[in-house]
C-alpha cells in the first residue's frame, strides 16, 4: 500500500496536477469506512448468557468481505486515498457496536469542510415492522451486523440519518454504496440455491422518532443495489472470484471512467452492465443534481487527460519492468505504453502479465534496448489499448448414466408421487419447490431457501408425497451423459468458449429436462421471469426440444441443443464486448417509428412497422467534435445478425458533418428496416470508429453460421471478428479510437391499437 501511495504522488508531481478535488479548493481529507460481511456465524464472539433471538436464517454470503478489500485498494490507487484513513471491517469484525462507533469516531468527528467521505456495506438486509414509522409500509430498512445471531439488533436506516446528517452539517461530501437488499424468501424462475443479501424481517418495534431528512435530500450521493423490495445477489466475476452483482458491476465502472466524468454517467455504465448480467436487479441513484454530477470521489488520479499513466516500479535484470499499476488502470496483456517524459521516444512497452489490481509486469519491444529513460520512478502512459479476454459462457449440465427413456420412468412415477401442481416452465411461472439432481441423489429446493437431499428414491419420493397440494413443484431432468458428450463443450473441443460448471450458482445457463408426456430439454438463463424479458438481450431460454426416441441416439436433441448453445454464446460475447474507456463517442442510438416520426421510449418495436436509426447526442456537445463513422446494426435473438446501416460498404456514414454537431442525426431512409418474425427481444448495436471498416460485413451472420473472411482484417476487424466467432483465444490490439453501445428493444407481433401506440 505504501508502494501504491508512493506511486500516486509521483503521477500527482509528473503530471503538474495537484491531489484531486470535488471543488476548486482541495479537500482537507479523503475517509472511508468500508463493511462487508460473509459470515454470519458468530463462531468468534463473545456469547451473552441470555438471548433470545428470532430464527431468521443468517446464511452466510460469499462476495462481501472480497468486494470491501477490492474497494479499499481502489480507492488507494485511483483516488488518492491514505491507506491510514481507510477502516475496513470485514465478517465477524463488523459487529453493531463496531459499526455504530467507526462511523462515528473514523466519518463524522474528524470531518470537515470539504472532505470526501465515503461509507460502503455489503452484507445482509433486512426490514424491521414499525408501526409508527414514517414509511408507507410502516417497515424500517435495516443492515443486519454480525453479531445478529447472538441477538444484536438490526442497524436501522433511520438510526444512520442523523450520524450521516452532522457529516453534511460540517461541509463534507458525503457518498454512500448500499449492495444489499431488505428481502430474503421467494422464488423468480429457475433458483440455482444463491442466497440474495437479505434475510428475514427483525422483531417489531415500536419507534415514533423523527430523525431528520434522509442524507440524499441534503447533498449526499447514494447509490443503492437494488430498489427496497427486489433482492440483491452475488455473481462470480471474470477474476473467478464472487462479488455482490452491483459492486462488481460499479468496480469495472470505476475502473473504466475517465477524467472528470459525472458520477451518473459511471453509474448509467454500472447499470448497463448490470441489465445485461442480473436483469432482475435494478440499481439506483439518489442525490442532488449537484452531486451527480460531480466525478466519483473526485478526479482519478492516474489520468493524463484521457489516458491512464502508471509508474515503473523496477527494472529488473532479465529486462522485466515491474509496474504500479495493473487491472484497476484499465491495463491488461498487450496493452501498449510509452514514456511521459520522453515522447520522442518511438520504442514501446507491452504488458505481458498482469499481477492484480494494481500491479503488472511489462517488457521492451522485441529487439530494442533499455531505454533510459524507463527506470524506476519513471512515468508510461497508455498508447495502445489491448481487448481483455472475454468469459466464457457457463453453463451447468447436470447428467445421469443410462438413456432418455429410464430417465422418462422415473419422471412418471415422481408425477404421481404428490399432489403438487407441476410447472411446465419456471420462467413463464415460478414454483414454491424446485427438485433437481445433484451429484449421485436428488435435492428438493423451497421459496425460503432450504435445501433438502435425498439419496436414495424411497426418501424422494416420501418428500414429494409430503408436500402441501398448494405447493408448485418444478423438476429439473438431468440429461443423459450421451446428449452432453454429444453437444462437445468445454477445454479439448473446439467450443472453448463454452466452460461446463460444476456449481449452478455459477452457471450463466443451465442444461434443464421436463418431462411434458416425454423428455424435452432447453437452455435455461436461472433467476429470470418472463416479465423481464425487455431488460436484457440475453435470451431467457431456448427452445424446448423434444426427443423422438426413434433410436435412442438423441441425434435431434444434440444438434439442436449444440446450435442452441451456440448462439447463446455468440449473443453473450457481444454483451460483454468491452471498448477502450477514453474513447466513446458522443452519439447514442434511438429508433425513429416511420409511422408517426416520434422516438421509441416504451422499448418496444412493432411487427410489420418501419423504423429508422436516429443518433443523439449522450451529453451536451463540445464546439468541435471529431467526426467518426458509425455502424448500426442488430443481433435477434436466435443469434442472427444483419446490418441497418450503412447498408453497403463505409458511403456516407461519417458524422457529424459540421460545426457546430448536432444535438441529433436523423438517417432515415438509409437505415430503414422493418420488424418481421421472429418476435422477441433484440439488441441493437452502435459502433462508432475513426477509421472506416474496408470488411463491414463482418458485423453480420446467420445464426450459428460464421462466414470465413478471405481479405485481411484491420486489428479492430479482427476483434469483432473474433467476437462474432464465440471464441477470444487470441487478443487484438486496436489501434483506432472505438466504442460500441447496446440497447435492448423488444419486437412484438402487430396489434389492431398499434396505430394508437
Amino acid at each position: 500500500m505504501k508502494r501504491h501511495l508512493q506511486c500516486a504522488l509521483l503521477v500527482l508531481a509528473a503530471c503538474g496536477l495537484s491531489a484531486p478535488s470535488l471543488d476548486a479548493q482541495t479537500p482537507l481529507r479523503r475517509r472511508a469506512l468500508l463493511i462487508g460481511i460473509d459470515d454470519y456465524t458468530a463462531s468468534t464472539l463473545p456469547r451473552p448468557l441470555r438471548v433470545k433471538t428470532d430464527h431468521r436464517g443468517w446464511p452466510d454470503l460469499k462476495g462481501a468481505a472480497n468486494d470491501a478489500g477490492i474497494l479499499r485498494e481502489m480507492l488507494v490507487l485511483l483516488y488518492g486515498f491514505d491507506p491510514d484513513d481507510i477502516v475496513l471491517l470485514r465478517n465477524q469484525q463488523a459487529t453493531r457496536a463496531a459499526i455504530l462507533q467507526s462511523i462515528e469516531q473514523h466519518l463524522v468527528k474528524p470531518a470537515r469542510k470539504g472532505d470526501v467521505v465515503f461509507y460502503y456495506y455489503a452484507g445482509h438486509g433486512s426490514q424491521v415492522p414499525n408501526p409508527s414509522s414514517d414509511e408507507l409500509d410502516r417497515l424500517d430498512e435495516s443492515i443486519v451486523p454480525a453479531d445478529s445471531r447472538l441477538g444484536a439488533s438490526d442497524i436501522r436506516d433511520k438510526e444512520l440519518r442523523p450520524l450521516f446528517n452532522r457529516i453534511l452539517d460540517r461541509g463534507a461530501h458525503l457518498t454512500l454504496i448500499l449492495d444489499h437488499c431488505h428481502s430474503g424468501s421467494g422464488f423468480r424462475g429457475l433458483p440455482t440455491g444463491a442466497h440474495p443479501r437479505g434475510i428475514r424481517r427483525g422483531r417489531e418495534i415500536n419507534d415514533p422518532t423523527r430523525y431528520g431528512p434522509r442524507p440524499d435530500e441534503r447533498g449526499a450521493l447514494v447509490l443503492a443495489s437494488t430498489q427496497d423490495l427486489d433482492p440483491a445477489w452475488e455473481t462470480r466475476g471474470d477474476d473467478d472470484l464472487m462479488h455482490g452483482s452491483f459492486t462488481w458491476a460499479w468496480i469495472r465502472a470505476m475502473r473504466d471512467a475517465v477524467a472528470g466524468e459525472p458520477a451518473q454517467e459511471t453509474f448509467l455504465r454500472a447499470q448497463a452492465r448490470l441489465r445485461g448480467e442480473t436483469p432482475y436487479q435494478a440499481p439506483a441513484m439518489l442525490g442532488p443534481a449537484e452531486a451527480r454530477l460531480r466525478p466519483f470521489l473526485g478526479v482519478r488520479i492516474d489520468r493524463q487527460g484521457d489516458r491512464p499513466v502508471v509508474a515503473v516500479e523496477r527494472v529488473e535484470p532479465d529486462g522485466n519492468i515491474v509496474l504500479q499499476g495493473g487491472w484497476a488502470n484499465g491495463l491488461s496483456v498487450g496493452t501498449e505504453l510509452s514514456c511521459v517524459s520522453d515522447r520522442a521516444l518511438t520504442a514501446r512497452l507491452r504488458v505481458t502479465t498482469i499481477l492484480g489490481l494494481g500491479r503488472s509486469i511489462a517488457r521492451m519491444e522485441t529487439g530494442r534496448g533499455m531505454p533510459q529513460a524507463v527506470r524506476a520512478g519513471a512515468l508510461l502512459e497508455v498508447v495502445g489499448w489491448a481487448a481483455p479476454p472475454g468469459r466464457p459462457l457457463r453453463v451447468w449440465a447436470p447428467r445421469v448414466s443410462g438413456d432418455v427413456r429410464k430417465i422418462a420412468k422415473l419422471a412418471r412415477r415422481l408425477a404421481t408421487a404428490g399432489k403438487p401442481r407441476w410447472v411446465a416452465d419456471p420462467i413463464d411461472t415460478a414454483p414454491t419447490h424446485v427438485l433437481r439432481p445433484r451429484g449421485t441423489g436428488w435435492e428438493l429446493l423451497d421459496h425460503d431457501g432450504n435445501i433438502s437431499h435425498f439419496d436414495n428414491e424411497p426418501s424422494l419420493f416420501a418428500a414429494i408425497a409430503r408436500l402441501h397440494p398448494s405447493a408448485s413443484l418444478f423438476v429439473q431432468f438431468p440429461a443423459p451423459a450421451a446428449l452432453i458428450d454429444g453437444i462437445g463443450i468445454g477445454p479439448g473441443t473446439d467450443r472453448e468458449g463454452i466452460v461446463p460448471v460444476d456449481d449452478p450458482r455459477d452457471a450463466d445457463y443451465i442444461l434443464a429436462g421436463r418431462y411434458a408426456s416425454r423428455m424435452e430439454y432447453a437452455w435455461l438463463r436461472p433467476l429470470v421471469r418472463n416479465d423481464e424479458r425487455r431488460d436484457s438481450g440475453l435470451p431467457q431460454r431456448t427452445a424446448w426440444v423434444a426427443e423422438d426416441f426413434r433410436d435412442g441416439t438423441l441425434r435431434d436433441s444434440v444438434e439442436a441443443l449444440r446450435r442452441s448453445v451456440l448462439t447463446l454464446r455468440r449473443i453473450h460475447a457481444w454483451h460483454r464486448l468491452e471498448s477502450p474507456p477514453n474513447t466513446r463517442a458522443p452519439y447514442r442510438l434511438v429508433l425513429l417509428r416511420e409511422k408517426t416520426k416520434e422516438l421509441v421510449r416504451d422499448g418496444a418495436v412493432i411487427g410489420g412497422d418501419t423504423y429508422s436509426v436516429v443518433l443523439r447526442a449522450a451529453q451536451p456537445l463540445a464546439s468541435t467534435i471529431t467526426p467518426r463513422y458509425y455502424y448500426a446494426f442488430v443481433i435477434d435473438s436466435h443469434g442472427k445478425s444483419f446490418l441497418a446501416f450503412p447498408e453497403t460498404g463505409s458511403v456516407e456514414n461519417r458524422f457529424p458533418l459540421r460545426d457546430p454537431a448536432p444535438t441529433e442525426i436523423r438517417l432515415g431512409n438509409a437505415s430503414a428496416f422493418d420488424i418481421t418474425h421472429p418476435y422477441g427481444v433484440d439488441t441493437y448495436f452502435l459502433l462508432s470508429t475513426d477509421e472506416p471498416l474496408p470488411n463491414p460485413s463482418v458485423l453480420t451472420w446467420d445464426g450459428v453460421r460464421v462466414p470465413e473472411w478471405t481479405q485481411p482484417l484491420s486489428p479492430l476487424e479482427e476483434l469483432l471478428f473474433l467476437t462474432t466467432s464465440g471464441t477470444r483465444a487470441t487478443r487484438a490490439l486496436t489501434t483506432s479510437r472505438w466504442s460500441i453501445e447496446r440497447v435492448a428493444f423488444e419486437s412484438v407481433a402487430p396489434r389492431k391499437n398499434a396505430a394508437s401506440r
